[in-house]
């Protein structure tokens, strides 16, 4: 029987540290961070990382100058942050105090252990956070009425379309599809008489927001291979949530009634950052964060809408004001990361919420399906304005926190890269 070596275990582990925290969440840079620190700590050389969304290779000189090397694909990724924050936490005191290499797993293990929240909480936190931007977007009873219909709908689709592991494009139609079908239904009932603002809210389910932040980020980061492997997958991705909406749409022909139609967002400025607080907590409940951090969440969304509503008059550019208001929120994040000693994920996704272009994301489809091409073009720019505008930000506001960091474990860990 074959026993592994110490330095096997130590490089097992960091792939499959790795490996948790991408699927729990985690963006590569912060990933490639702990795996160098933590192979530095136990006396590595010539450590090179390979990080991809779907993909980890780690190689390594170990202290009696044997190469070791591991590989391991990565499961489709979803949003963990409390596990997230658990794995985090390992990191750090991994290559802090270097625990012996045969307790490394039961470490890991044990770090994985959180606790879950049952399926009704999720279906009640996505009600809750698609009602308060149902509000943000201008609906009022009767459309909120209908979000909430539409959303369980969605909730329970998604769940059957994973269980026969259907293919991930084919699920996007599906859900995007069910949607809008009963959307339309809901509508023809006399319950909900928005169509768009119904369907602008919902997709907020739907809409790979994160995923596409991540994606610029890592290209804006040096990641460039991941960054337009993942641009490109979260494209698509895209295009299937828009084959979904277009087909419903056609089955119905609702041309003019779903696609002239200009949503009429809210203006009050208490009522949108109340409704932001309560839609990024909520959606704090869909990703993981346990009930003691939610107000942590709300906060980032409130603080998200507040620079939402004071920049538009003063710095026209789009692009600029989204970049301000994300540097604000990445600020926020790193902050209270700093402060409670989390990754600054657990922070930057809840207030990400307020930015995210739903509408812009629903017309740019609504021209394709009128076959309006200045529809399509000023929508899908401002889209991608709104997109890389987040994504600047955030990476701004990383960049000192990066190097602070990486000193710091330097300093902890007796190692320089």
């Amino acid at each position: 029987m074959n026993t592994k070596t110490d330095s096997e275990l130590v490089l097992e582990f960091c792939m499959e540290l790795g490996r948790r925290m991408i699927v729990s969440g985690a963006n590569l840079e912060r990933v490639q961070l702990a795996l160098e620190y933590i192979s530095g700590a136990y006396g590595f050389s010539d450590i090179s990382l390979y990080l991809l969304s779907n993909f980890i290779s780690i190689s390594a000189v170990d202290t009696d100058g044997q190469y070791i090397s591991r590989q391991c694909a990565i499961p489709p990724a979803g949003i963990h942050l409390d596990r997230l924050r658990s794995l985090n936490n390992l990191s750090f005191e991994t290559a802090r105090k270097k625990p012996a290499p045969k307790k490394l797993r039961k470490m890991l293990l044990d770090a994985s252990k959180v606790p879950e929240r049952p399926d009704r909480q999720i279906l009640l936190g996505q009600i809750c956070a698609l009602s308060c931007l149902c509000v943000i977007f201008g609906g009022n009873l009767p459309e909120v009425i209908s979000v909430i219909l539409v959303g369980v709908a969605m909730h329970y689709i998604t769940i059957l379309a994973e269980k026969p592991g259907l293919n991930h494009l084919v699920t996007n139609v599906l859900i995007m599809w069910v949607a809008t079908v009963v959307a339309v239904l809901v509508m023809r009932t006399g319950i909900g008489a928005d169509g768009p603002v119904i369907l602008i809210t919902v997709s907020m389910l739907a809409i790979p927001g994160i995923p596409l932040v991540n994606s610029v980020r890592n290209l804006l980061c040096g990641n460039e291979m991941n960054g337009i492997l993942q641009v490109a997958k979260v494209f698509i991705e895209t295009m299937a949530l828009a084959m979904g909406i277009y087909i419903a749409l056609l089955m119905f022909g609702l041309n003019n009634e779903m696609s002239n139609a200009v949503v009429a967002a809210r203006s009050n400025p208490l009522v949108l950052i109340l409704a932001s607080f309560f839609a990024s907590a909520s959606f704090g409940v869909v990703f993981r964060i346990p009930n003691r951090d939610l107000w942590c969440a709300g906060l980032g969304g409130a603080l998200t809408r507040i620079f939402l509503i004071l920049l538009p008059p003063i710095l026209p550019s789009r692009l600029v004001f989204i970049t301000v208001a994300a540097l604000a929120a990445g600020l926020f994040a790193e902050g209270m990361a700093t402060l409670r000693r989390y990754p600054s994920t657990y922070f930057i996704y809840p207030a990400i919420i307020p930015m995210i272009p739903a509408d812009l994301f629903y017309y740019a489809v609504a021209g394709v399906y009128i076959g309006d091409a200045s529809m399509v073009s000023s929508n899908g720019v401002n889209c991608l304005l709104t997109l890389l505008g987040m994504s600047i930000g955030f990476v701004l506001s990383s960049i000192v926190a990066h190097y602070i960091r990486k000193m710091r474990l330097s300093a902890l860990t007796g190692f320089s890269k």
